[in-house]
């Protein structure tokens, strides 16, 4: 169950959603909140000084407005915004990690190399990237799988954390039929073309059946849909249509050069919709 949780912000009016998500789910499951801005070590001492002062007052009044839970704190520190929030994270072992969405861009979103991607890809831990205005609870949650370990430990990571309790839960996971493809530009008859595309499509709803049953998430209140399409278009068109509170998805464990990217899917999700997305990172 969510026991702690680190919330990080800027200051500006996209850190504002993480504050008050963060803020409703210390309050929902009564776990330490801890919200967190960094201050860039570059600057003079007296102007880091009163950086840190006007911080400190503007997120106390802030959580405060909110409703402060309980167990809560704010803190000031100075350094690297994603090198402090990781450690921070690390040694107040927090569970989540709830961050304001990334800056977008006026003719293209870019989400390599913001604070959240960063985050994202080296903390280790969940993170919450929140755009809800509202941060009210999660009723209609989406878990994207392809089947992999790295979407199974997702959806079992927001089920053990408790951020699917009392929600309609739906599995998605796109395919593409591609002996439909293969058959069609072959000539073969409609027909027989339909039968091999619904035999497929049969097929993989077994399999996924499989998939999910093997997650072993108790009671859980689920459904699953198979989508026509792969990739981040696909998931993001039925997250348009359908218009879930919370997007679960699972990151990719890569090493060396490739740990500068997330993994396209993640993070083209990520940069583009518009709800609550929690990315999980792979098991340690």
């Amino acid at each position: 169950m969510l026991k702690s949780i680190l919330a990080a912000s800027d200051l500006s009016t996209r850190s504002t959603p993480a504050v008050q998500r963060a803020v409703q789910l210390a309050q929902c499951f009564d776990a330490a909140l801890c919200v967190l801005h960094v201050v860039e070590d570059d600057l003079f001492e007296d102007r880091m000084r009163d950086e840190i002062r006007s911080a400190e007052d503007y997120l106390t009044d802030q959580v405060a407005g909110f409703g402060k839970p309980q167990s809560g704190e704010v803190a000031v520190m100075t350094g690297h915004a994603f090198h402090v929030i990781g450690e921070e994270a690390r040694v107040r072992e927090a569970d989540l990690i709830v961050m304001g969405a990334h800056r977008r861009q006026f003719l293209r979103d870019v989400f390599v190399g913001t604070t959240i991607e960063r985050v994202t890809r080296t903390a280790g831990r969940p993170v919450l990237m929140a755009n809800s205005k509202t941060a009210t609870r999660w009723r209609k949650v989406f878990i994207a799988t392809d089947m992999s370990e790295a979407s199974s430990h997702a959806a079992r990571k927001a089920h053990d954390l408790g951020l699917l309790n009392d929600a309609d839960v739906s599995f998605v996971h796109g395919y593409a039929p591609i002996s439909r493809q293969m058959m069609t530009h072959a000539g073969i008859p409609a027909e027989r073309v339909h039968e091999e595309a619904e035999r497929d499509f049969q097929s993989t709803r077994r399999e996924l059946g499989r998939f999910i049953q093997s997650l072993d998430l108790g009671n859980l209140n689920y459904n699953a849909r198979i989508i026509e399409g792969v990739g981040a278009d696909a998931i993001a068109g039925l997250v348009e249509q359908a218009k879930p509170d919370l997007l679960v998805i699972g990151t990719r464990g890569l090493s060396g050069i490739r740990r500068l990217f997330l993994g396209s899917v993640a993070q083209e999700l990520m940069g583009s919709v518009e709800i609550d997305v929690l990315a999980v990172p792979p098991q340690a």
